[in-house]
C-alpha cells in the first residue's frame, strides 16, 4: 500500500468542443489512449460520498489498483493505493483501505451490513492523456480529455482534468485562467462518482428512494445492493452462531434470487442465471442450521402442549439433543463453507454483478414504465400455483402449496424492491404478500416436523424405545 498527494482541478466540456490551447504555458508532451473501468464502493447510505471520500478499483490505465482518495482541503486530496492482488479476491476491498476509510470516519464509521462497502457505481472512461512539460522536460502535469459513462444512472458526460506530478499549484492557475478565456470552466461536480450518484447521496442520508420516474436500473441496483451488503456484513456472526445471523443471510440470499429472476429481463442471463445458481447452493448451506432453529422452536411448542401421558422416557431431551446435533453439524459445515474456495468465488461473481452489471433491454427506461409489468407476471404466476394447489390432493397438494409459498414470496420481494420507488402502494402490496407466505410457512413447518419426528421415532424403535410420542408431538 502506498501514499501520495493528489492535487487537480477538473473542467467541464462540451461533447463536440475543443480543449482550449497551451501555447506559451506549457510544452504537449506523449499522448496516450486508455479505456479506464473503475468500479466504486461506498456504505449503503452513501457514507464515503457524502464526506467526500472516493474509493474505487479501477483497470486499463497507467494506475491499475485500488484508490482510496481522502481530502487533504483546496484542490489537494490524500490518495492511498493499493495494487489489484492485495484484495482478498478480485473484487473485495483491501483490508487495509477499509482500515483506512475507518480512521478517516472515525466514530461515523457503522458496522455490519450498514459499514459494509459495496459497488455504487460504474464508470467507463476513454481517456486521452497528455503530458504537460516543464522548460526541463520533465512531466509537469497531466492532461486529461474523459468522455465518461456512467452505470447504472446510464448517463454521459465529458470533463478535463488535469493533475500535477512535478510542477506546482501556479502551473493549475494559469492552465485555468487560460481555460477561462475559452469559456471552459470548472466542473461543478468535485468528483465523477458525485457525478454519476446525482442526489443520491442527499436521499440516502434523509432515507428516501428513488422516484419512479428513475431508470429501473437504478430501482433494482439499489435493492440488490442492500440484499448484498446483508449477506457481506453478517459473515462475523455467521461464524459466531450469533442469533438471527443465519435467519438474516438466508432471507438476504433468497431476495437477491428472487430479484434476479422477476427482473431478469433486465440481465444478461448467461450472468445473472449463473450466479442464481451458486446462491442456491448457498442458501442449501444456510438451510440446515437454520432449519434446526426453526424446528427447535416448532418441537419446543408443542412438546409444553403435550399432555404428560403421552410423553413415555426421555423424548423431551432426545427431542432436543437431536435438534441441537443437527444445528450444530449444520454451522459447522456452514463455517467450512465460509472458509472455501467456492464460496469466496460466490461473492466475487455477486460483486462482479453489482460492479459491472449485465444490463440490456428495458433496464435504462423509466422503473414505473418497466417494473410493474414484471412484477405483475411474477404475481400471475404465483396464482397459478394456488390453483393448481386447490385442485390437488395429500402429498401433491402439499408440494403444490409449497411451490405457491415460494412464488408468493417471489412477489412479496419484487414489492419490497420496488416500495423505495413507488411509496405506499407497493409497501402495502409487500404486507400483503407476506400475510400469504407466512401462513403458507405454517403449513411447512410442520410438514417438515413430521418428517423430522418420523426419523425421530424411528431411531427411538431401534433402540427399543417406543417411537409413539414423537409421533404424538407431530399429531
Amino acid at each position: 500500500m502506498a501514499e501520495q498527494l493528489e492535487t487537480e482541478v477538473k473542467f467541464a466540456l462540451e461533447e463536440g468542443g475543443e480543449l482550449p490551447p497551451l501555447d506559451g504555458l506549457v510544452r504537449a508532451g506523449a499522448v496516450h489512449e486508455y479505456l479506464q473501468r473503475a468500479v466504486y464502493y461506498d456504505t449503503l447510505d452513501l457514507l464515503l460520498a457524502r464526506h467526500a471520500i472516493t474509493l474505487r478499483r479501477r483497470t486499463g490505465g497507467s494506475d491499475d489498483g485500488w484508490h482510496l482518495k481522502l481530502p487533504e482541503g483546496g484542490s489537494a486530496r490524500r490518495e492511498v493505493h493499493a495494487d489489484l492482488d492485495e484484495a482478498p479476491g478480485h473484487r473485495r476491498v483491501p483490508g487495509e483501505l477499509v482500515d483506512a476509510v475507518a480512521t478517516a470516519l472515525g466514530d461515523a464509521w457503522p458496522a455490519g451490513a450498514e459499514g459494509a462497502l459495496v459497488p455504487v457505481s460504474f464508470l467507463t472512461t476513454r481517456r486521452l492523456e497528455t503530458q504537460l512539460l516543464a522548460d526541463d522536460g520533465s512531466v509537469a502535469a497531466l492532461l486529461s480529455d474523459d468522455r465518461v459513462t456512467a452505470l447504472p444512472a446510464g448517463l454521459s458526460m465529458r470533463e478535463a482534468e488535469v493533475e500535477l506530478v512535478d510542477g506546482d499549484e501556479s502551473l493549475l492557475e494559469v492552465i485555468e485562467e487560460r481555460f477561462a478565456e475559452h469559456d471552459v470552466v470548472r466542473s461543478d461536480s468535485p468528483s465523477k462518482l458525485l457525478w454519476s450518484l446525482g442526489d443520491r447521496p442527499e436521499r440516502a442520508e434523509a432515507g428516501e428512494g428513488p422516484g419512479g420516474s428513475a431508470p429501473a436500473a437504478v430501482v433494482v441496483h439499489q435493492y440488490l445492493r442492500l440484499q448484498a451488503a446483508t449477506l457481506l456484513g453478517c459473515a462475523d456472526d455467521l461464524r459466531a452462531d450469533a442469533e438471527d445471523a443465519v435467519h438474516k443471510a438466508r432471507v438476504a440470499v433468497r431476495r437477491l434470487r428472487s430479484a434476479l429472476r422477476t427482473f431478469r429481463r433486465l440481465f444478461h442471463r448467461d450472468v445473472t442465471d449463473a450466479l442464481r445458481d451458486e446462491l442456491s447452493w448457498f442458501a442449501d448451506v444456510l438451510s440446515v442450521p437454520r432449519d434446526a432453529e426453526v424446528m427447535r422452536a416448532h418441537l419446543a411448542s408443542r412438546l409444553e402442549a403435550l399432555p404428560d401421558e403421552l410423553v413415555r422416557g426421555r423424548v423431551v431431551e432426545r427431542v432436543r439433543r437431536a435438534v441441537d446435533a443437527r444445528h450444530d453439524a449444520g454451522h459447522a459445515a456452514l463455517v467450512e463453507t465460509l472458509d472455501s474456495q467456492r464460496y469466496l468465488r460466490l461473492v466475487d461473481a455477486l460483486l462482479d454483478v453489482l460492479g459491472d452489471t449485465p444490463w440490456r433491454g428495458r433496464a435504462h427506461r423509466e422503473a414505473r414504465d418497466v417494473l410493474p409489468k414484471l412484477i405483475s407476471k411474477a404475481a400471475r404466476r404465483a396464482v397459478r400455483e394456488r390453483d393448481a394447489a386447490r385442485e390437488a390432493e395429500g402429498g401433491q397438494r402439499l408440494h403444490l402449496l409449497h411451490e405457491y409459498r415460494k412464488r408468493a414470496k417471489a412477489v412479496r420481494y419484487a414489492h419490497e424492491a420496488v416500495a423505495p420507488a413507488f411509496g405506499d402502494d407497493a409497501a402495502v402490496a409487500a404486507e400483503a404478500w407476506e400475510e400469504v407466505t407466512d401462513a403458507l410457512g405454517l403449513v411447512q413447518d410442520s410438514v417438515v416436523a413430521a418428517q423430522w419426528l418420523a426419523d425421530f421415532a424411528a431411531a427411538a424403535d431401534t433402540v427399543g424405545e417406543s417411537g409413539s410420542s414423537y409421533l404424538s408431538v407431530g399429531s
